[in-house]
C-alpha cells in the first residue's frame, strides 16, 4: 500500500463589516469583527486515488453555489467533484452563502470577491504541499452541545431551548495526521452542534468552534479544523439556560469545547498508514404526493403577512403548490440526494446536505461497530432539516422547515429511509 499523503492550506474569508450575520433574521448586520473566517482544504491522494475535504466557517452554503465550487474545483484540479466534500461549520455569525427563502439574499459581492477565491487559493495550495503522512484517532465525551428542543410548560409549544434528556451525539473524534518525523502537520475534529452561541450579536465570529480549534493548533503547532456532524436538534449548552447568548457565551463555550478536543489530542497515539477510499450515490427517499389544492389554500391562511423566515418560507412553499396545479407539474415517486463518502482506514466520512437529527447520525454510526462513521451536515449544499418522524408531532421550527422545504414533502419515516440508504451505501462500498 502506498503512503497517504496529505496537503493543506488555509485562507481568511473573514467579510466587510455592515454585512447581513446570516442565520436568524435578515436584519441582523455586523458592526465589528471579533475573530476571523476561514476556510481550510485537506488534500488527500494516494495512488490514482483522490479526495478534499474543506472546511468554510460559515452558516449554509447554498446548493447550486456548492454545486458549482466543486464543478469547477474538478475542472481545474482534476479532482473527481464526486470525492470533494465542502462542510459549512454552521456559525450564524458569517455572511449570507445561502440566501434561503425569509433569511435574506445571498451576498453575491462577497462570494464572488472573497468566498470563492479564497477556497481556490487554498485548495491549491494544498494540492502543491503534498506530503507522506501516518494517521492517529482520538475519541471521547464531550458535553458541549445538549438537545434544543425544549417544550415550554406555558405554551405546551416547542422552542429553542435545553432539553437535557432529549438524545444528542457526546462523542467528539480528533482525526490527527504527522509526518514521517512524527511532527503534526493538520488535525482534524468532528463534533454535531450549532455555532449559536453568540445569537444574534454583531460580531463576525466562529463562534465556540473556532476557540476550540485555536486551542488544538496551539497545543498541536498545526492546522485545525471542524467538521460539523449532525447539529439539527443540537444547540450549544450555554449557562443561560438556552442555547443562544452572546459573544460572552462563546468564550464561556468555546473554552470547555477547547478543553474536550485538547483533552482528546493529548491522548493520540499509534499514528499509522491508513488506506484511501472514496465513493459517490444518489440516494433515494421517497416522497409523499404533493398536498391537495385546497389543503394547501386553507394552510395559507395561517401564515397571511409572514414576510421573514419560516413564516416566510411555509408561505412561498404553499403558494408553490397551489400553483404547480396550474402547470405540467408531476409527482415523483423519491427525491435524489447526492453523497460522498470519504475513508480514510476505518474512519468513514458521509456527506449530507441536511441539518440533521442527531439519532440520524447515531443510527448510521450504530450499525458499524467496527469502524468510526463520521456523518456531516450542510456539506455539498444546504437543503434545509432532516428530522426525525417522532418530532413531527410535536411540532417546532425544525419540523415546520422540514415540511415546507419543498413542493413534496418527504415520506414519512424519511428519517430512517436516509439513514439506511447511507448505511447501504457505506456497506456496499466500504
Amino acid at each position: 500500500m502506498e503512503s497517504l499523503k496529505l496537503g493543506v492550506a488555509r485562507r481568511i474569508i473573514t467579510p466587510n463589516i455592515g454585512g447581513q450575520l446570516y442565520g436568524y433574521r435578515p436584519d441582523v448586520f455586523s458592526k465589528k469583527i471579533n475573530d476571523d473566517l476561514t476556510v481550510t482544504a485537506f488534500y488527500f491522494k494516494q495512488g490514482e486515488t483522490e479526495a478534499l475535504l474543506i472546511s468554510a466557517t460559515v452558516c449554509l452554503i447554498r446548493t447550486s453555489l456548492a454545486e458549482d465550487i466543486l464543478l469547477k474545483l474538478e475542472e481545474r484540479f482534476k479532482i473527481p467533484k464526486q470525492s470533494i466534500m465542502l462542510n459549512a461549520t454552521h456559525t450564524h455569525s458569517g455572511p449570507n452563502t445561502a440566501g434561503e427563502t425569509g433569511w435574506g439574499d445571498i451576498d453575491t459581492a462577497y462570494c464572488d470577491g472573497i468566498f470563492v477565491p479564497m477556497i481556490f487559493e487554498a485548495v491549491a495550495e494544498a494540492v502543491d504541499n503534498t506530503q507522506p503522512v501516518k494517521m492517529a484517532v482520538s475519541e471521547g465525551k464531550s458535553l458541549v452541545g445538549i438537545n434544543r428542543r425544549e417544550l415550554s410548560k406555558i405554551s405546551g409549544k416547542i422552542l429553542l431551548g435545553q432539553n437535557p434528556d432529549g438524545p444528542f451525539d457526546p462523542k467528539m473524534t480528533v482525526i490527527s495526521f504527522a509526518d514521517e518525523n512524527g511532527k503534526t502537520v493538520a488535525n482534524i475534529i468532528h463534533y454535531g452542534c450549532h455555532g449559536t452561541a453568540a445569537g444574534t450579536n454583531t460580531e463576525i465570529t466562529r463562534d465556540w468552534s473556532g476557540l476550540m480549534t485555536d486551542a488544538v493548533e496551539e497545543k498541536t503547532g498545526a492546522i485545525t479544523a471542524f467538521f460539523n456532524g449532525p447539529e439539527g436538534d443540537v444547540g450549544p449548552r450555554i449557562s443561560n439556560g438556552r442555547t443562544v447568548g452572546d459573544l460572552s457565551y462563546v468564550y464561556e463555550l468555546g473554552e470547555k469545547a477547547a478543553a474536550d478536543a485538547v483533552k482528546l489530542a493529548e491522548k493520540l497515539a499509534d499514528y499509522g498508514d491508513v488506506q484511501l477510499k472514496t465513493s459517490f450515490k444518489l440516494l433515494e427517499i421517497p416522497l409523499k404526493k404533493r398536498m391537495p389544492k385546497d389543503e394547501a389554500l386553507e394552510a395559507l391562511k395561517k401564515y397571511e403577512g409572514q414576510t421573514i423566515n419560516v413564516g416566510k418560507m411555509a408561505k412561498d412553499n404553499l403558494l408553490a403548490v397551489v400553483e404547480s396545479y396550474n402547470t405540467d407539474f408531476k409527482d415523483e415517486p423519491s427525491r435524489k440526494v447526492a453523497q460522498t463518502v470519504i475513508a480514510l482506514g476505518d474512519v468513514v466520512l458521509a456527506s449530507t446536505p441536511y441539518e440533521t437529527f442527531s439519532e440520524i447520525g447515531l443510527a448510521i454510526n450504530n450499525a458499524f461497530p467496527d469502524k468510526k462513521v463520521l456523518t456531516l451536515s450542510n456539506t455539498n449544499g444546504s437543503e434545509g432539516y432532516f428530522i426525525t418522524e417522532d418530532a413531527k408531532p410535536s411540532g417546532g421550527y425544525e419540523v415546520s422547515m422540514f415540511l415546507y422545504g419543498h413542493i413534496q414533502q418527504f415520506c414519512d419515516n424519511a428519517d430512517i429511509a436516509l439513514a439506511n440508504e447511507t448505511i447501504n451505501h457505506i456497506k456496499e462500498k466500504f
